[in-house]
């Protein structure tokens, strides 16, 4: 391997790396507190409402309850048993991995300050779960989980091993202030180490794409929307970065076209090799197939329409 290659690509891996850390950091510290003082419970209380009321509460509490992918199937199962309506539960399922304040900053930062990319984030993630929420809000919640796996689930949801910091038991006390500040720490250590995992194997893939990778076969597939954008998406899946540490990973590619890079960032919070297995495992299987595939189409669709558009150049 010539080594003034390998010295940029371990200068961009590092990069990477050091600029995602402070906000996947934070991302866990949040996540961590939320879980530990806050938990469900706020969701769990909003009540029936109307359909489109239930689907901008969902979405709306991806603000106030950030949760990381990792955690959020299990955390929606939950909301679900407690009776939050699925109108609700399905948007905040797979919008509050984007639509949460550390990471559309982490976003606005990799950007280097440009808002349409943070505004086109969030949009290529809400309206597919606004639309999912929509489609399934007329099902009664329970109806949309696998009832053969409550009580094996339920056994399991006490020490998932998912790394994320998340309590995923059902009802819990909240901890006095050394205990509960003991439980944030540790979360926040299992969540950041976690996910710190799948950032640097992003941060290497990136560094891989643009250090080695042919430059013939680079400029092919960024240069056709129609390939760069399935590509994009395709890589988010495959790497499974943390929504709060992606928007660096895609930054580092900047020569594919902006649409191809919002398909990136949209669907790895909703679709990704974590996910995949959570929700065929919660949901019964038609409802896993729908989660499965119609953001990925809903995602598609949206990108090249921006990107046919002219929206982003």
């Amino acid at each position: 391997m010539d080594q003034s290659a390998f010295a940029i690509f371990a200068a961009i891996v590092t990069s990477i790396v050091l600029e995602a850390a402070p906000f996947l950091l934070l991302g866990s510290l949040l996540s961590s507190v939320i879980a530990v003082y806050v938990g469900d419970d706020a969701l769990a209380r909003l009540g029936q409402k109307s359909l489109p009321a239930q689907i901008g509460l969902g979405l709306f509490a991806g603000l106030l309850l950030p949760t990381c992918e990792c955690g959020v199937v299990p955390v929606t199962r939950r909301l679900i048993k407690k009776g939050v309506p699925a109108g609700a539960a399905i948007p905040f399922m797979l919008a509050a991995p984007v639509v949460n304040p550390v990471s559309l900053a982490a976003t606005w930062v990799a950007f280097q300050g440009d808002l349409s990319m943070v505004a086109g984030r969030v949009a290529l993630v809400v309206l597919p779960a606004a639309a999912l929420g929509w489609a399934l809000g007329s099902i009664n919640g329970p109806d949309l989980l696998r009832p053969t796996l409550d009580m094996a689930h339920d056994a399991h949801a006490e020490g998932c091993g998912c790394g994320c910091g998340h309590d995923h038991a059902g009802e819990r006390k909240h901890p006095g202030l050394a205990q509960g500040l003991l439980d944030v720490l540790r979360g926040t250590g299992r969540e950041f180490l976690d996910m710190g995992l799948f950032l640097i194997v992003g941060a290497c893939a990136a560094g891989l794409f643009k250090v080695f990778l042919p430059q013939e076969w680079l400029t092919l597939v960024s240069a056709n929307l129609w390939l760069a954008v399935p590509a994009m998406m395709l890589l988010a899946v495959l790497m499974s970065i943390c929504s709060e540490a992606d928007a660096f990973v895609a930054a580092s590619l900047s020569m594919f076209p902006r649409p191809a890079l919002l398909a990136f960032l949209a669907l790895g919070p909703m679709l990704d090799l974590k996910l995949i297995p959570a929700l065929a495992s919660v949901f019964q299987r038609r409802v896993a197939l729908v989660l499965i595939l119609a953001p990925a189409v809903g995602v598609y669709m949206l990108a090249m329409s921006l990107g046919l558009a002219g929206v982003f150049k």
